[in-house]
């Protein structure tokens, strides 16, 4: 007769524990979720978003020993009229327990979102199981999912062996360019002290998946001064700053390559007026995603000598602005293993866990540049980010939670036996 599997069967009543206590706070969550959502923190909406930090501190401070607002800015940003101004950004909100403990989890996540004060897509509501908003799945819904884990954890039998930070951005809809280093620094001080994993709550796809590997990113702009003149009159003698933009899109739109992974994306093109008139200014805005880390370099010496080449052809002074603010995050040997604990740990739960590689990229490529591991879209599952038509699975928020408890009692004894990825 074979003999039961001990071990199994507790693992089996803990985990059904676990999602029953998560079931009692399912409502708790969602209320916590469209509390958030109906504040508009467009990324730079600077009073929503101050608004929605006085919420998230009231839920945070509460299970964190420590609780500090770390300055960020000012943001320097090309005007459309091809002026640099310096915006003034919220501060990042960092809260902090058991810093000395040998495992040492760094949870980071968002409260701004893409939707401005302008747009019509302002307020929550359910149907059916998705509960839809802006912000719902990216990412308010993974802030609240945090703040759930960490209640658990600091009420659990491994609270003392186990230590968190959690950095929650302000501007990591606009490519984090003013808190991706603080969360590279908060990621090496992890690093540092004891074993730690990173922990991100973008949101999961609504089947579940998970993204993987993820290209890195970086925002530009480019301005152009040339002369103006009439277009009858004295055509020749003006500097046609729009024709100039022309030719330096097209060249560097060509530098794209699918084989290699490398795209350069013309976003949008600003100036000229009146066709009797030789335009003295023009923008143009650009994004540029790689898979490799040594094509960043590349790609901006090519950007640079297609600028001095069209600058020198055209007598128009063109000017470069931006930088990459995410590197690439490869899926390396020990990313791979700790998606396969998140795997193992998901089918526990009756979970199927995957992920596949991505062309977006988000915290998760900051905390990867600073050599520490991390899983990123832990958050709940959800749809039509970006859009309004934006919405959260209402019953992910138990699963999700529950999961992310279960890789953390994972990580635990992995870490105890000296077989933790890093």
């Amino acid at each position: 007769m074979t003999q039961p599997n001990t071990n199994s069967l507790q693992n089996t009543v803990a985990h059904q524990q676990l999602l029953d206590y998560l079931a009692s706070r399912a409502d708790t969550m969602l209320q916590a979720t469209r509390s958030l959502c109906e504040i508009n923190s467009g990324s730079y909406n600077l009073d929503g978003i101050e608004q929605v930090q006085q919420q998230l501190q009231q839920l945070f401070a509460p299970l964190a020993d420590s609780h500090r607002l770390q300055p960020l800015g000012p943001l320097e940003r090309v005007t459309d009229s091809g002026d640099v101004e310096a915006l003034p950004l919220a501060p990042m909100q960092i809260f902090q327990s058991r810093p000395a403990a040998p495992l040492q989890l760094l949870f980071t996540g968002h409260c701004d979102t893409v939707f401005p004060l302008s747009c019509d897509f302002q307020h929550c509501h359910i149907d059916g199981n998705r509960l839809h908003g802006p912000g719902t799945a990216d990412m308010k819904g993974g802030l609240v999912l945090i703040a759930e884990v960490i209640r658990w954890l600091n009420q659990s039998g491994i609270r003392e062996q186990v230590g968190f930070t959690v950095a929650i951005s302000p501007d990591e809809e606009i490519g984090s360019p003013c808190s991706g280093p603080i969360l590279m620094q908060l990621a090496k001080q992890a690093l540092a002290n004891a074993s730690a994993i990173g922990m991100t709550y973008e949101p999961a796809l609504e089947d579940g998946t998970l993204a993987g590997a993820r290209k890195g990113s970086g925002n530009f702009a480019i301005t152009a001064k040339g002369r103006s003149s009439h277009a009858g009159r004295a055509f020749f003698e003006g500097r046609n700053a729009v024709a100039a933009i022309a030719k330096v899109a097209s060249q560097l739109a060509n530098l794209s390559d699918e084989d290699s992974g490398l795209s350069l994306n013309i976003g949008q093109i600003l100036g000229g007026g009146a066709v009797n008139i030789v335009p003295d200014s023009c923008i143009c805005r650009f994004n540029v995603r790689v898979a490799e880390p040594q094509q960043q370099q590349q790609v901006l010496e090519d950007i640079h000598r297609v600028i001095d080449a069209v600058s020198q052809d055209t007598g128009v002074e063109l000017a470069l602005h931006g930088h990459f603010n995410r590197p690439p995050k490869p899926m390396t040997a020990a990313q791979q293993r700790l998606f396969e604990i998140l795997r193992e740990g998901g089918a526990e739960l009756g979970l199927d866990i995957r992920w596949r590689a991505t062309g977006g990229c988000c915290e998760g490529n900051n905390l990867a540049a600073a050599g520490l591991i991390n899983i990123d879209t832990l958050g709940v599952r959800g749809a039509n980010i970006h859009t309004d038509q934006e919405y959260a699975c209402s019953d992910s928020f138990v699963e999700r939670a529950a999961l992310s408890i279960v890789l953390i009692q994972k990580l635990l004894k992995l870490q105890q036996e000296g077989q933790l990825p890093c």
